[in-house]
């Protein structure tokens, strides 16, 4: 068993569609921000789902929802047994069936599999120093990114803006190393999560549209939630 949750239906997961969103357990991040924080430490306990109901619930939806949706935790800890159970919903729903895949991108051996089974990448670009939550070195996450790139899969590069990740300072630094995306999207950091350091503001809004205008100004497809 990898799952730990499921939305059965939702509109914000994967852009235009209606998808059900399944949570996988475990996480090799342990980000400042998380909102899924019950979900880094594998436990038995909190493995509620098996793959077969899965399978079986999203079936019996098909005619209901465009797809799902594949979140955490951070998928790729699941390796091959997870690209299996990817494989397994298209073969056995269809081609048609929509999946999405979020993943923090640590895993590029990971990426380059699954862009050949799925439908929609979301890789989390978390900041410009990633020793300050994780083992994992910033460009091994480019290196996923460049897998995105030279792909003809839809995906999207998220940029979630907590301060101590992502400083101001570093603001144009971001235009060059993402350079080629095909879509960014800027989400504001919320501050109303329990695992989070209360002090920690969130930026002003003109700071973000600071953020957002470079991008723009630089001709990338960016999106503003």
């Amino acid at each position: 068993m990898m799952f730990a949750g499921i939305v059965k239906s939702s509109t914000v997961d994967y852009p235009k569609k209606i998808v059900s969103t399944i949570f996988t357990l475990g996480c090799n991040f342990s980000c400042d921000y998380c909102q899924n924080a019950d979900l880094i430490q594998i436990e038995e306990e909190k493995f509620i789902l098996s793959d077969k109901e899965i399978i079986e619930f999203l079936k019996k939806r098909k005619n209901i929802l465009d797809g799902v949706c594949i979140t955490g935790g951070e998928p790729s800890i699941w390796g091959d047994k997870l690209i299996e159970f990817l494989k397994q919903i298209k073969n056995e729903i269809g081609e048609h069936f929509l999946i999405k895949v979020d993943t923090n991108g640590a895993n590029p051996e990971f990426v380059k599999k699954i862009i050949k089974i799925v439908d929609f990448i979301a890789i989390d670009f978390k900041s410009l120093e990633y020793e300050k939550f994780s083992k994992v070195k910033k460009d091994v996450i480019l290196d996923s990114i460049e897998l995105l790139k030279n792909s003809n899969i839809d995906y999207e590069i998220r940029i979630t803006m907590y301060p101590l990740y992502v400083q101001e300072g570093d603001f144009s630094k971001y235009i060059e190393i993402l350079k080629g995306v095909k879509k960014i999207a800027i989400q504001q950091f919320q501050n109303k999560i329990v695992y989070v350091d209360k002090h920690i503001n969130p930026y002003e809004n003109e700071i973000i549209e600071k953020f957002y205008k470079l991008f723009k100004e630089n001709n990338f497809n960016i999106e503003l939630r």
